[in-house]
């Protein structure tokens, strides 16, 4: 090396990957920038011995950096591993770089200095493994195997070898852009029958996964002059998984389910014990409890973990039920006592009260016609809906009006803004109850809010406003396509911008709005209806209608413009 020249060396820019199971080979993954570098900057002031935890990924995961493991927040999910990539390699069957293990990449970073400092190349160093990384120049390294198997090697193909880069800038990675800071407004997801919320059999975590993916980038695309003004950060969703609890070991249900199950036609067996007998389960007093109390457990759980974790949060909290997850949580916000919000205490929290349901003509509310005969044997006589009281009843099995079981409802420890039910039966469960009319005046208790969301072929939702306005005919809410209308539109709805300004009254259930919104069927779904049914009940998970009018609806007290794509 001539003694005038100048050789400057950088130090490699590290960034932070976790391993993703998603297949049987598993993906080691990027964090965002954002991410990697809070990582950095903790790796950098840790001490020996001291366990440092960083919130990643909007503090769904946190990364404990001295073990090196991602591990989920508000959810349970197996660990994963947590590499501060450098040096990258890739095999002939891989399709993404490979972070070395860091001691690794230290050996090879130490030698890359050497290299650059004395300008000596064709530098050989050999790894743990008995893999030697051959340095050519500043931009090219290559690998070989083992040295113990040079011979072998020599006789391969080695157009498909294996290649090193160093730095993830030269992998061609794709860095994911952080997540805004500010959460705006909290939703919480619970699903409906089953352990599988779509066709892909996703879980109820994947599934809101989904729908928080989706929710990010319509903001970015229909809020660009909020967003630029700094005026609208994210909307967060978590999910509420009471299934798992519900067939776990806890119960011991599902062992007895299977004992007194025959042998035959054992799949269908299989999907008919984990998903429909969930209904049964729900018209059960025992498992109605069961049920019931971990969702109610869980959405006080999140919550306060949630604030914890983002103690600036000010926003509102809402509530996304699909099929019988809608049914629960209208149950839950039915039979919730006034005054009851947070503040509460850990026994106010798990004492909860008990709904009674009498005969009271003065009461307003929900109200059912029953068969039972008056004195003149003429007309029935009319229940309606008590407020609700606490009471010290023991939780036995009896009917209390309008079809449901006595059980205590547990108070939740937030009033919720609004509750979205998509794909959901709470029509015909009230109905079938023996409800015949809610009256114009009912609102939940402490939910100011209701949206009655679902695809015009879902076999498993029905409508709400007839049973407020059962002697007008008030067609669904049309839900605007994301980019243009469909072309099959039933004639039975009507578009969005009348929903306020049509004169009818559809009660103070959503604050005198409309309560019944309707997707569009596409083209495809046109042609064959049965063939389409049972997709249409799990389609909302990646609707992009469906959460574009939830952000639509959030954001509204907001003042929040979303500007309609170009068709």
């Amino acid at each position: 090396m001539d003694q005038g020249s100048v050789v400057s060396y950088e130090p490699v820019q590290p960034h932070w990957l976790y391993y993703d199971h998603v297949d049987s080979d598993g993906l080691w993954v990027p964090f965002s920038q954002y991410d990697s570098n809070n990582l950095n900057d903790a790796f950098n002031r840790v001490t020996e011995g001291q366990e440092e935890v960083v919130a990643t990924e909007g503090a769904h995961y946190d990364v404990l950096l001295t073990e090196r493991i991602r591990r989920a927040a508000y959810w349970k999910e197996e660990p994963t591993s947590v590499r501060r990539g450098t040096w990258f390699y890739k095999g002939a069957n891989d399709h993404h770089y490979i972070p070395y293990p860091e001691s690794f990449s230290e050996r090879l970073e130490l030698a890359f200095m050497e290299a650059m400092l004395q300008d000596q190349w064709r530098k050989t160093v050999e790894l743990p493994t008995g893999e030697v990384v051959i340095l050519h120049n500043p931009k090219l390294a290559t690998p070989w195997p083992s040295v113990t198997s040079v011979d072998d090697w020599a006789s391969t193909d080695h157009k498909n070898a294996c290649s090193v880069k160093r730095g993830m800038e030269n992998t061609g990675a794709e860095i994911p852009q952080g997540q805004p800071e500010t959460v705006d407004h909290l939703v919480f997801m619970v699903h409906g029958i089953g352990p599988a919320c779509d066709f892909r059999f996703r879980t109820i975590i994947s599934c809101a996964s989904s729908f928080r993916h989706a929710a990010r980038e319509l903001v970015e695309t229909h809020c660009r002059a909020a967003r630029a003004g700094g005026r609208v950060g994210r909307v967060e969703f978590l999910p509420v998984d009471w299934h798992t609890p519900l067939h776990g070991n806890a119960t011991g249900v599902d062992k007895v389910i299977q004992r007194i199950s025959l042998p035959s036609i054992e799949r269908l067996r299989t999907f008919t014990n984990e998903t429909l007998l969930d209904l049964f389960f729900y018209s059960s007093p025992t498992y109605c409890q069961i049920i019931l109390d971990t969702v109610a457990t869980e959405l006080n759980r999140l919550h306060g973990l949630f604030c914890s974790r983002h103690p600036d949060f000010q926003g509102q909290v809402s509530l996304v039920g699909h099929s019988l997850g809608s049914l629960i949580l209208f149950d839950l916000l039915t039979n919730q006592v006034i005054g009851s919000g947070h503040p509460h205490s850990p026994e106010d929290l798990g004492r909860g009260v008990t709904a009674i349901l009498a005969p009271s003509p003065q009461s307003s509310g929900l109200s059912a016609t029953v068969s039972s005969m008056s004195s003149d044997g003429n007309q029935p006589t009319k229940f309606h809906r008590m407020r609700l009281i606490s009471s010290s009843v023991d939780n036995d099995s009896y009917d209390i009006g309008v079809g449901q079981v006595s059980i205590r409802y547990p108070q939740l420890s937030f009033n919720p803004y609004m509750l979205f039910a998509l794909g959901s039966p709470i029509g015909m469960f009230l109905t079938v109850r023996g409800l015949r009319h809610i009256d114009p005046d009912y609102s939940l208790p402490t939910c100011k809010g209701f949206y009655n969301i679902y695809h015009p072929l879902d076999p498993v939702a029905y409508r709400v406003e007839p049973l407020i306005e059962p002697n007008t005919f008030m067609p669904p809410v049309l839900i605007p396509h994301i980019i243009t209308k469909r072309i099959n539109l039933k004639s039975s709805t009507v578009p969005a911008q009348s929903e306020r300004t049509n004169g009818i009254s559809t009660g103070m259930l959503n604050r005198g709005r409309r309560i019944d919104y309707v997707l569009q069927q596409t083209t495809m779904e046109s042609i064959n209806e049965y063939l389409f049914a049972i997709q249409s009940h799990l389609c909302y998970w990646e609707s992009e209608d469906t959460v574009l009018l939830l952000l639509k609806e959030i954001y509204e007290e907001s003042d929040i413009v979303f500007e309609d794509l170009p068709s």
